[in-house]
Order: C-alpha cells, then sequence, then structure tokens
C-alpha cells in the first residue's frame, strides 16, 4: 500500500513507484482506477501525460480536478492506494480527510 498527500488542486504527478509499474516510459495509456473505499465500488479510466524532468521525465494524471471530485479528495487531504501491476490498476483503498487546527 502507497500513501499520497494532496498538496495541489492542480496537477499531481504520479509517484515513481507508480510510473514504473505502470510502464508509462513505454507509451502513454489510460490508467484504471479503481474506488474501493466508495460503496458501490467505482471504476473508470484516466489518461496520463509526460512532463520533462532534468535527466528524464515525470508522469501525471490528466484532469485532475475532475480525478480529485470523482474520488472525493480535497487539497490536504491522505490517500491510500495499491497499483496491481498484472491488471494495472490504481486502487484507491481510504481517503483520510485533512483536519484543520483550531487553536
Amino acid at each position: 500500500m502507497f500513501l499520497l498527500l494532496i498538496l495541489f488542486k492542480t496537477i499531481q504527478r504520479l509517484p515513481d513507484d507508480v510510473s514504473r509499474m505502470a510502464k508509462l516510459d513505454l507509451g502513454f495509456k489510460p490508467i484504471t482506477i479503481r474506488l474501493l473505499h466508495r460503496s458501490p465500488q467505482k471504476e473508470f479510466s484516466n489518461g496520463t501525460r509526460r512532463e520533462k524532468k532534468d535527466n528524464g521525465y515525470r508522469y501525471a494524471l490528466t484532469r485532475w480536478s475532475r480525478f480529485m471530485k470523482t474520488v472525493g479528495i480535497m487539497v490536504g487531504d491522505t490517500v491510500y492506494y495499491s497499483f496491481d501491476e498484472i491488471d494495472q490498476v490504481l486502487s484507491v483503498e481510504s481517503v483520510v480527510p485533512h483536519v484543520k487546527r483550531t487553536y
């Protein structure tokens, strides 16, 4: 299981380990996303894009704001997910909402 902290509302890059497992360096392709934390569970496809980085590339999901809305995440939330290399599916296992501290 992996951990992703949502820091920005605009673009979110995929962690390097997920990009490697999804073999995005071999070509752009949509990633299947499965929402295990929702009832009923939902599955959809989301595109990917490549961005130049120092000596290589990094990868991001397209339509990030739509992804956030569909998954039900906000800036500051923590997302727990896994990636199935065989089925090429990113599964969102849980979302922990950000709690603002009040003093």
